[in-house]
């Protein structure tokens, strides 16, 4: 019998990195004819060389008219009102710039909800999205693929949901997976219906219906998180010595390490890792800990090195973990993950700031804390750190199931650290109860393997 094809877009590093070095596809092709467009085959085709997959560059795409916007927004704003979405609702209060335009589209969503119309415009903004005609190309395309079914990694961003509304037209059935923990709660709303929706955990299935009462009536599996495959494959974990070596790691002390997140998001954390690195070194804590910063995978980095220059020379810092600048898209190769991976793995303590860092120190059994509050010299961001903390959904389930060991100002930080340089037990350890909530599963390398048996047991 010939097998059902199935179309798999993916125009993330997080995503690319659950098909290239998991278990997943492996178990997959045994059933499904699989074909991939993935944005970062330009920039990198050697990893994207798969036994029994064809995998191709994903199109270049027009967006969407200009005008669907304001129906988008309006129906982001409804929805909002309509779920009291405290996530968006933050966003919105901290991150957007507060012009008259915002004030007008912010009342007209109030309005539709206060009217309960939120579910009318939501089929409205379905209907505007499918008449855009940018890419006349995209249609033929998909026919010459011949697909059965269409996969989407990334549900929420720009460009996938473009072919996944053109597939539509077309009666193809699409699986949507959603491929992060924050993504339902924190992320503008999807332009399309699935037949299948995909989650890390039964907790986001809850989560799924509510902002999305359509998914109700879909196919909704769980399927943990295979990009974190590779932290049980020996294959991507550098001997300690060639690790240490590459950043002049003291082996005799306990590694510290701190992670940063995006700096477009809260971006007075380089300033509190900087205020950090030099209390560190009048506190004497230099002398107890081996400090290893990391920043953001693919976020540029290279414009706040040089605020790094002057601090302690034993502090050492990851500059070289994202791609280069000059490459046309981002990717995560083999030497990056391996990078990644070891660097957690060879940690003893990790510090975050509310990031998905968290789970990555979990993964591998690692005790954490979690910087909730302001900690940096500028109050106005006081409240802005308080209600991500605190107020982001995804954040209050942890902190409601008591799995973040949370600090809220320096003398307590730096009261953890001078414990933890003498008892290794000192923090609590939550890392296997954070993966359960967070994936459903513990991390034994198959992550893959169920997602493919998910989709394998859904479509067939």
């Amino acid at each position: 019998m010939k097998k059902k094809k199935l179309l798999i877009l993916t125009t993330s590093v997080f995503t690319d990195r659950m098909l290239q070095h998991s278990t997943f596809l492996g178990t997959l092709t045994k059933e499904f004819t699989v074909e991939i467009w993935a944005k970062s085959f330009v920039s990198n085709p050697n990893d994207w060389t798969i036994e029994n997959v064809s995998v191709k560059p994903f199109p270049e795409l027009k967006p969407l008219p200009n005008w669907t916007s304001y129906l988008r927004r309006i129906n982001e704003y409804a929805w909002m009102y309509a779920l009291d979405a405290k996530s968006i609702a933050i966003n919105i209060k901290y991150k957007t710039k507060k012009t008259a335009k915002l004030k007008f589209l912010l009342f007209l969503g109030k309005l539709v909800s206060l009217l309960h119309l939120h579910f009318l415009m939501e089929w409205l903004v379905f209907k505007s999205v499918q008449v855009s005609e940018r890419n006349p190309f995209l249609a033929s395309d998909l026919k010459d693929t011949s697909l059965d079914y269409l996969m989407v990694l990334n549900p929420f961003w720009v460009e996938e949901p473009l072919v996944a509304i053109e597939a539509k037209k077309m009666n193809v059935s699409i699986v949507s997976i959603i491929p992060s923990w924050d993504n339902i709660t924190t992320k503008s709303r999807m332009l399309y219906t699935s037949d299948y929706y995909g989650v890390w955990s039964s907790v986001r299935i809850q989560e799924l219906n509510k902002y999305y009462p359509y998914t109700l009536k879909t196919k909704n599996f769980v399927f943990g998180t295979p990009q974190y495959d590779v932290f049980s494959n020996p294959d991507f974990l550098m001997d300690k010595k060639v690790f240490y070596n590459q950043y002049g790691l003291n082996e005799e002390l306990p590694l510290l390490l701190y992670t940063l997140g995006s700096p477009l998001f809260i971006t007075s954390e380089i300033d509190v890792c900087l205020k950090f690195c030099k209390l560190a070194s009048t506190e004497g804590l230099l002398d107890a800990f081996q400090i290893l910063v990391r920043p953001h995978p693919i976020k540029d980095f290279s414009t706040y090195i040089p605020k790094f220059k002057d601090i302690d020379n034993r502090i050492k810092i990851q500059s070289e973990v994202q791609t280069s600048s000059k490459q046309k898209y981002r990717f995560m190769d083999k030497q990056m993950l391996e990078n990644w991976v070891s660097t957690f793995h060879y940690s003893d303590l990790v510090v975050a700031t509310s990031s998905t860092t968290l789970l990555d120190a979990s993964m591998l059994n690692k005790p954490h804390i979690n910087i909730t509050e302001n900690l940096s010299d500028d109050k106005k961001f006081d409240s802005f750190l308080r209600d991500v903390s605190y107020g982001f959904k995804h954040l209050e389930d942890l902190n409601n199931s008591d799995l973040l060991n949370n600090v809220k100002n320096w003398d307590a930080f730096f009261e953890q650290l001078k414990a933890f340089s003498k008892d290794k037990n000192s923090i609590k350890n939550t890392s296997n109860a954070l993966v359960l909530h967070l994936c459903e599963y513990k991390n034994e390398g198959k992550y893959g393997k169920l997602f493919a048996e998910q989709i394998i047991k859904n479509l067939k």
